[in-house]
């Protein structure tokens, strides 16, 4: 609805609540741009209300990652739903999908009225370009996610002058796709090293340099297939590369953290932040309460409302820690201890990537959370520098070194001094459980490891789960079980072995360019399962369509009676579906835009 997005953005930039922790300013009243922009708090507000964009429920606070990223990995398990945007059974009248569309074009407006006004404001002129390159890329970062979903969708680099100007065209990928290179590129010489902040919600060099990799292998891939641009994906991503960053030696830490509002930004680049002031929410964030593990309101109330696919599940090799942090290997009971999934319980798993019984914040909320979403992790960076540098020169050194350093941590390898626990082995259930047992772990040289546990209903001990996986350890811990109403479980731990355990990717396993690109593709899905990327990269690979008709076949085939409503989405899944519909609204009021193909 372009006439409402765009008055709206003019009435409303300055009057917009903060983004979390770094440009915490109460909210001021509307005022026209003649007589704003006059100063360094002006600029800072204005700039808030761009960002604002980012995190409501119409964005990362839902849509972009829940009902608008159902591929092969999830389904959406609420079987009363008919008709949805998530179950690709909608009409463009859908208010999701208005939503989105209306809340990205308000989050292009804002920064178009700053970029027009800044250089009115009295300030250190180091903190204006820095101002001046934030808002020029999170133009270019909403126009991507916009012609990425929709396709050819007009460009805006002007602000609304009146509430008549309402008749834009559809502009081509091509042209969308260079002005948001074009934006960014200048961003990345304008905004700040990451090293200037000690969180993730700000738009940095690191940052800029990582989503032009991202740009431009999705301009390498469908539609344009503009080969040439795989060398700037390998340029981009070694510029983020040289700004000194590296993996969590732990994946679930990774998560975990964002639950317990810390950062590691060598890790975590780039986050969307939700967060709680004067006991309301901010931020409508839903991360861990839409999905995650169904939980009532003492753990951290969840819907639990997407599951994993047996293919998903299926696809991890052995001794991956990814699995049962992505996919939850375990339930809640009613009294809130942990029941493991028996190993033909698969599609009752949820997308437990984010778990609400880590969040800090008190008290929980029903609805929302505080959980930051990822938009930009050092291991997608990693994975697009393999992928290009395969598509480009075959699995040479370059491809395997990124490829590997994601795998080494995958399968428990840490580059710290000693090891740490990467599983347990029950050699033992014991007897009469009817709570979890606390489980100890102490000596072998180390520190900081620590696990939960889980039983079933034959009161046995049924499975351990990893919290932290310490450091340091020379020989494998013990492990002590205890409490939880039974005895006899005895459990041994195991460490990364580091010097022994390979999972690499070689030439001897990994010869071809094709054996390459299948192995970049399964690691992509393995290692960012959830973070809202699934459908971008099999549309940007041309195998959506084909993936999709695959999966709905496998579930409807093979899933529990229970569960065959799981093929929902990919049984309504056509060739139109590459992009979304272009809202109702927005045609009714611009005589100049064309619906998309087959809407």
């Amino acid at each position: 609805m372009m006439k409402r997005i765009l008055f709206l953005g003019l009435i409303s930039t300055l009057s917009l609540s903060s983004c979390k922790k770094f440009l915490d300013l109460k909210p001021t009243d509307s005022l026209a741009p003649a007589n704003y922009y006059n100063t360094e708090a002006d600029i800072n507000a204005a700039l808030t209300g761009v960002y604002d964009p980012l995190g409501k429920t119409a964005t990362y606070g839902r849509y972009l990652y829940f009902e608008m990223d159902v591929a092969d990995d999830a389904f959406i398990a609420l079987s009363s739903w008919t008709q949805d945007i998530g179950l690709y059974n909608y009409n463009p009248s859908d208010t999701k999908l208005t939503d989105a569309w209306t809340t990205l074009y308000n989050g292009i407006n804002r920064a178009n009225m700053l970029l027009e006004n800044i250089d009115k404001a009295t300030m250190d002129p180091a903190k204006k370009e820095a101002a001046r390159g934030e808002a020029l890329f999170l133009r270019a970062y909403y126009h991507f996610v916009l012609t990425s979903n929709w396709g050819n969708v007009p460009l805006r680099l002007a602000s609304t002058k009146s509430p008549s100007d309402t008749h834009f065209p559809n502009s081509p990928y091509k042209t969308n796709y260079e002005q948001i290179v074009k934006d960014m590129e200048t961003a990345a010489e304008l905004v700040n090293p990451i090293s200037n902040y000690n969180h993730a919600g700000r738009v940095t060099k690191s940052v800029v340099w990582g989503l032009l990799a991202r740009v431009n292998l999705k301009m390498a891939g469908a539609p344009l297939r503009d080969v040439s641009r795989y060398a700037e994906v390998v340029k981009w991503a070694e510029k983020v590369k040289t700004a000194g960053h590296s993996l969590n030696p732990s994946y679930s830490q990774v998560f975990i953290n964002m639950c317990q509002d810390k950062y590691d930004t060598k890790e975590s680049i780039w986050e969307v932040e939700f967060n709680r002031k004067n006991g309301t929410q901010e931020e409508d964030g839903s991360l861990g309460s839409i999905n995650g593990i169904g939980a009532n309101a003492t753990i951290g109330y969840s819907y639990g409302a997407k599951h994993t696919t047996e293919r998903y599940y299926k696809s991890f090799a052995d001794g991956d820690l990814r699995r049962d942090w992505n996919i939850s290997p375990y339930s809640y009971a009613t009294d809130n201890s942990r029941l493991a999934y028996s190993p033909s319980q698969i599609y009752n798993r949820y997308d437990a990537k984010w778990r609400r019984e880590y969040e800090t914040t008190s008290p929980k909320f029903n609805g929302t959370t505080t959980i930051n979403f990822p938009l930009l992790r050092y291991s997608d960076v990693l994975l697009m520098l393999a992928e290009a540098e395969n598509e480009m020169n075959g699995p040479t050194v370059k491809a395997f070194d990124a490829i590997n350093e994601v795998r080494r941590r995958a399968f428990g390898k840490t580059l710290t001094n000693g090891e740490m626990v990467k599983s347990f082995i029950i050699t033992n259930g014991g007897t009469g459980y009817t709570s979890p047992p606390t489980i100890t772990i102490s000596g072998g040289g180390g520190t900081g490891a620590k696990a939960t546990s889980a039983y079933n209903t034959n009161g046995q001990l049924a499975a351990i789960f990893i919290t932290d996986m310490g450091s340091g350890y020379t020989s494998a811990p013990t492990v002590t079980v205890t409490g939880g109403g039974g005895t006899g479980a005895t459990v041994t731990a195991v460490l990364t072995n580091t010097q022994t355990a390979n999972n690499d990717l070689t030439t001897a396993n990994t010869s071809t360019k094709e054996d390459f690109r299948a192995a970049v593709r399964n690691e992509r899905s393995w290692e960012l399962g959830y973070e809202g990327l699934r459908r971008f990269d099999l549309i940007r690979w041309g195998i959506f369509y084909p993936t999709m008709k695959s999966i709905a076949n496998e579930i409807a085939t093979t899933a529990p009676a229970a569960y065959t409503y799981a093929a929902k989405s990919a049984q309504n899944v056509s060739e139109k579906d590459t992009l979304f519909a272009i809202p109702a609204s927005e045609l009714s009021l611009n005589r100049l835009i064309i619906p998309n193909k087959g809407w």
